[in-house]
């Protein structure tokens, strides 16, 4: 089973080295030269100490000739031979993170749910540069050594009594026995060990990346207990690797010795019966280090191979993930979209807790142009039907209309360009003002830029900077407030120009002076497009169509927020207990 499993690994991996295969085959061969060469070396030695007393000066020179002719030779061998390996390796894994990157991004909502950042952030990074030693030395290596030792067999049994060979050649088959025994422990740790570094960096990118949070806490040192409680682990895990490695090494180094041992003493009896000279014991001495070098790098090249799968096995766990939101085959292609939205009979529960139903039976339509709000309490489903509506996850009953198309039969990239999602978590990245802004749309030009970011109120804080649209502004936007950042996020949906916009409460974490100004950049953002709010703050909802609250994951209450205020139901409540909370703050 676990050959079954080496196989499909090592297929996956061909993909990476397919177009490389040229290379590959050029090092394999100047690595089979080299080992050649090596043999040739030890028989020429060989016959040189056995006839030394016929060797004039003239076939000395001639010899001598030869060898330094075949050095030059042999430098361009050597180079080639470490050089080629670089290049394979480096571009494979090249190959591989670009394509793992390219395939997270079509994953859906759901792998990111499972998934710490750091998780990934390690698999990408930690787990294929531990499989680059795959594509460089243990390729070439591999085709080396069982090269060498195949030949030094054949040239054993071929020019020495079977009385010597033999022991040798059980001392190969040992050799064999104890790799084919070690390896897949190796592979079985090695997996744990990765999956333990996983671990660890996912903590450490969360902890760093609420740094602020636990120290205002001054919780830090509790939280390191949980770290610390990872690390441990790390290092058991990686204590009984190099156990492993420790006896798998020793039981080597012992075969070594026997072998040495036994060619000494079947040697000299051998000698002494007049069946081997002085030249070929040292010939068998130069032969057996040759396939002893061989045998240990071998050895512990399955070490490596025990690793390098283990890593490319947790690679491909996420190449073989697939996207649970998938395109049909021939999806509906349209440029823009009027926006009419409609629910009809909706239902979701989320794929890793399939047994907890979030939305029950939804149904609502919304007319293009207009505004609508989702009010309720937390949890009670309503971010998950703006999740919905731009296909994060797919419903698990009912269906959801833009203009009278399912969704699911629109083109993905159709559907999420006519929807804009403002959150109240605003994402930036690291980069210039500009490179932010383009994400709305690539091919802006400055001056188109420079309009999406008055038509947000972002201009006039921008201009003062120091490079204007051009000044980096730092991962997540750390050199800016929170109101500057959610300006910005809406100047991106500005240059995005969307039919269908998402404001999920994009002012409810903002002081009132930053608020009054993002505030007028959502009014500016909301002209003529088709609007679904999030409610957290009741009264903002005063201005929209219609109010659906949510509850439960079902709709409780609609209508304006004047008709709901007159009845005695849940928004009643909710806002009521808002407006009390403001006047006791």
């Amino acid at each position: 089973m676990k050959n079954v499993t080496y196989r499909l690994t090592l297929k996956k991996l061909w993909k990476f080295i397919r177009n490389l295969r040229w290379a590959l085959l050029l090092a394999c061969v100047l690595a089979i030269i080299k080992g050649l060469s090596g043999l040739g070396l030890v028989a020429v030695s060989r016959w040189l100490l056995n006839n030394y007393q016929v060797l004039t000066s003239q076939i000395l020179f001639t010899l001598y000739g030869i060898i330094i002719a075949f050095l030059i030779l042999y430098i361009a061998i050597i180079y080639y031979r470490s050089y080629l390996p670089v290049y394979i390796s480096s571009n494979a894994v090249k190959e591989m993170r670009r394509d793992l990157y390219y395939h997270l991004q079509r994953l859906s909502a759901d792998f990111y749910a499972q998934h710490k950042t750091g998780e990934i952030v390690s698999r990408i990074t930690n787990d294929i540069s531990i499989t680059q030693f795959l594509f460089s030395a243990v390729l070439i290596n591999v085709c080396f050594d069982f090269f060498t030792i195949a030949a030094g067999v054949i040239y054993l049994l071929l020019s020495y009594p079977i009385e010597i060979s033999l022991p040798v050649l059980g001392v190969c088959v040992i050799y064999m026995i104890t790799i084919r025994i070690f390896l897949p422990k190796v592979k079985d740790i090695s997996v744990a060990v990765q999956e333990e570094l996983g671990k660890i960096a996912g903590d450490v990118s969360e902890k760093v990346m609420g740094m602020k949070v636990l120290q205002s806490f001054t919780h830090e040192e509790i939280a390191s207990h949980g770290l610390g409680d990872k690390l441990e682990a790390h290092y058991f895990v990686t204590m009984k690797m190099g156990k492993l490695q420790s006896w798998f090494s020793t039981i080597n180094q012992m075969l070594s010795e026997a072998a040495r041992l036994l060619i000494v003493v079947i040697g000299i009896y051998l000698m002494l019966a007049a069946r081997l000279t002085m030249g070929d014991i040292t010939g068998l001495m130069l032969i057996l280090g040759h396939l002893l070098f061989s045998f240990q790098r071998l050895a512990e090249t399955s070490l490596n191979i025990g690793t390098g799968i283990g890593a490319l096995d947790r690679v491909f766990d996420f190449f073989d993930a697939q996207p649970i939101v998938r395109e049909i085959k021939n999806p509906v292609k349209l440029e823009e979209l009027a926006g009419e939205i409609r629910y009809d009979n909706v239902s979701f529960s989320y794929p890793f807790n399939e047994g907890s139903m979030v939305l029950h039976n939804i149904s609502l339509i919304i007319p293009a142009g207009s505004r609508v709000a989702f009010a309720g309490p937390s949890g009670a489903g309503k971010s998950t039907m703006m999740d919905l509506l731009s296909r994060f996850y797919d419903p698990a009953a009912g269906t959801i209309y833009i203009d009278d198309i399912d969704i699911k039969k629109l083109k993905l990239n159709t559907l999420r360009k006519n929807i804009g999602i403002v959150m109240q978590d605003t994402v930036l990245f690291s980069g210039t003002v500009a490179d932010n802004i383009r994400i709305g749309n690539p091919k802006a030009s400055d001056e188109e830029v420079q309009e999406a970011l008055k038509n947000a109120s972002a201009w006039d804080f921008v201009a003062e900077m120091k490079d204007q649209m051009y000044s980096y502004i730092g991962e997540r936007g750390v050199t800016l407030s929170g109101g500057q950042r959610q300006r910005l996020a809406i100047a991106r949906i500005f240059l995005k120009n969307p039919r269908i916009l998402v404001l999920d409460e994009a002012t409810s974490a903002l002081d009132s002076e930053s608020e009054y100004f993002v505030q007028q950049a959502i009014l500016n953002l909301m002209k003529g497009r088709t609007t679904l709010m999030i409610a957290h703050r009741l009264s903002s909802v005063k201005d929209v169509d219609r109010v659906y609250v949510i509850e439960a994951g079902k709709i409780v209450e609609q209508g304006s927020m004047d008709e709901l205020l007159e009845s005695d139901g849940t928004f009643k409540k909710l806002y009521e207990r808002q407006s009390l909370s403001l006047t006791d703050s």
